[in-house]
């Protein structure tokens, strides 16, 4: 999180709000929604589906049918990118069809350099779900860290040189390494996952198709979501798209974190825990972490609700982002704190029905979350301008959220419960901290106004984990001791 929040800051500095960042930013942009329209279902189902297949037939049976989706997957994978580095104009149509002249060249060329990292990205989205279903979670995130810290060096030397195609560099470097570990990985497992590839048949991934075909919608409906909102940025002019996407950032790399344990850890627990009948043990483990998101998600809004502005001068203060430009991503990095409150509640419950075997009703709130969002956007961005982004992305997912929540197959007026009381607690420590920023002085230093906000409310938090003995107490009391053993 830290090295990403780090490479963001060096992308303000050297390309600020551009048009070279806007082209990035959309062609990026263009090859994730084609990954997530087209894999996103399978990619989010696959470890589910794995497990439950071990637990009901036998582990060779379940690797064999992996090997086919995976044979399956990149061999289609591997048609869509050569017909794309072909015609990028059929991306770049979808994505920024307001984008004309040198700009529009600029941005097919752009695509082409960044289409072959959908068939690198896929491959490693496969085996990550296998390693994550034997427990191996370590991998994926050890390389990312090593290729962050690389990424920011490749930036820092190539980016004076070759400008936005240092990105490039870095972002490949990254798939690169992943793909070199998580092969060491699976030969260290010993698991026969490269053997007998040419045994695929298609008759292996049908299961897993149709464990994933309700996701398909709302997946699909997303992408085109996404590709309405960056046209809708893209049409109110230059440096717009930029400005979106370092204010969503924030919010965006703290989510990518959670949804990571929750999809890498949560979803294989809870699948077993499912399978096997145990649903007290389903329920324990879904509200734990539910209990650690909600915390999490109080430290986000507190902080970008309360001292925005210092995050967003300490980051983006620099390259050719001007103070007007600075305040109003200040204010769009503040709403999208927020709306990822909401993202959470819709990721967690969404991931609980998963791991329930009830798919479809996820994927169908997913849907009319994307619909909401849309007609949302559609209708109210004349009026609303870029604040139309983060309501509309808060008001859809609470809503889908809201109505999931009836759906999950733990008692419900224990989730209720715990429900009321942690927003509570973060409607409680937001108030307070909101209330003292307003009566104490700015400070003028962004660190020390960081740094105060972060003691308040560090304060607050414990003050009533503890005065109301919730369950993160006795975890508290336990690190604290076994610190203290090492130390004294």
């Amino acid at each position: 999180m830290g090295i990403s929040i780090l490479t963001l800051s060096l992308s303000a500095k050297f390309f600020g709000i551009s048009v070279q960042r806007d082209v990035w930013i959309l062609a990026f942009n263009s090859i994730l929604i084609l990954d997530l329209a087209i894999w996103g279902p399978i990619n989010e189902t696959f470890r589910a589906k794995f497990i439950f297949m071990k637990e009901e037939s036998n582990e060779n049976d379940a690797l064999q049918k992996a090997r086919s989706v995976l044979v399956f997957t990149n061999a289609v994978t591997l048609c869509i990118v050569s017909l794309l580095l072909l015609f990028p104009e059929m991306l770049a149509n979808m994505i920024a069809p307001h984008i004309k002249g040198a700009d529009r060249d600029f941005l097919l060329l752009m695509i082409r350099v960044l289409v072959p990292s959908f068939l690198f990205n896929q491959i490693t989205q496969i085996i990550i779900s296998i390693l994550n279903a034997y427990n191996s979670i370590y991998i994926p995130e050890i390389s990312g860290f090593i290729a962050g810290v690389v990424n920011l060096l490749l930036i820092i030397v190539l980016a004076p040189t070759i400008g936005i195609f240092s990105l490039a560099y870095g972002y490949y470097f990254g798939l690169l390494l992943l793909g070199v570990l998580l092969v060491w990985q699976v030969n260290r497992y010993k698991l026969a996952l490269f053997s007998r590839l040419t045994e695929s048949r298609f008759s292996d991934i049908v299961p897993f198709l149709l464990f994933a075909l309700p996701f398909f919608f709302p997946y699909f409906a997303g992408q085109i979501a996404q590709v309405i909102e960056k046209s809708i940025a893209s049409s109110l002019g230059t440096g717009t798209v930029s400005i979106v996407d370092y204010s969503r950032k924030f919010s965006d790399i703290l989510l990518g974190v959670l949804s990571s344990v929750f999809t890498t850890i949560m979803i294989p627990a809870l699948s077993q825990r499912f399978a096997q009948s145990d649903f007290k043990g389903f329920f324990e483990e879904f509200r734990q972490n539910y209990q650690l998101g909600f915390l999490i998600m109080t430290v986000i809004i507190a902080m970008f609700t309360c001292c925005p502005n210092a995050f967003v001068s300490i980051l983006y203060q620099k390259g050719n982002i001007t103070q007007e430009a600075l305040h109003h991503i200040a204010h769009l990095v503040m709403l999208y704190s927020w709306s990822a409150f909401c993202i959470f509640l819709y990721l967690i419950i969404g991931m609980a029905l998963i791991s329930s075997k009830q798919g479809k009703v996820y994927a169908f709130f997913g849907v009319s979350a994307q619909i909401i969002m849309i007609a949302f956007n559609l209708l109210m961005y004349r009026s609303m301008g870029t604040l139309v982004f983060p309501i509309s992305l808060a008001v859809s997912h609470l809503v889908a959220a809201m109505l999931m929540l009836r759906f999950l197959p733990v008692e419900k007026r224990g989730l209720i419960k715990v429900t009321l009381f942690y927003l509570s607690v973060l409607l409680f420590i937001v108030t307070v901290m909101y209330g003292i920023n307003v009566c104490m002085p700015v400070p003028d230093n962004s660190f020390i106004e960081i740094i105060v906000n972060g003691l308040i409310l560090g304060f607050l938090l414990l003050s009533v984990i503890f005065a109301f003995k919730m369950d993160e107490q006795a975890v508290l009391l336990k690190v604290y001791k076994s610190v203290s053993k090492k130390i004294f």
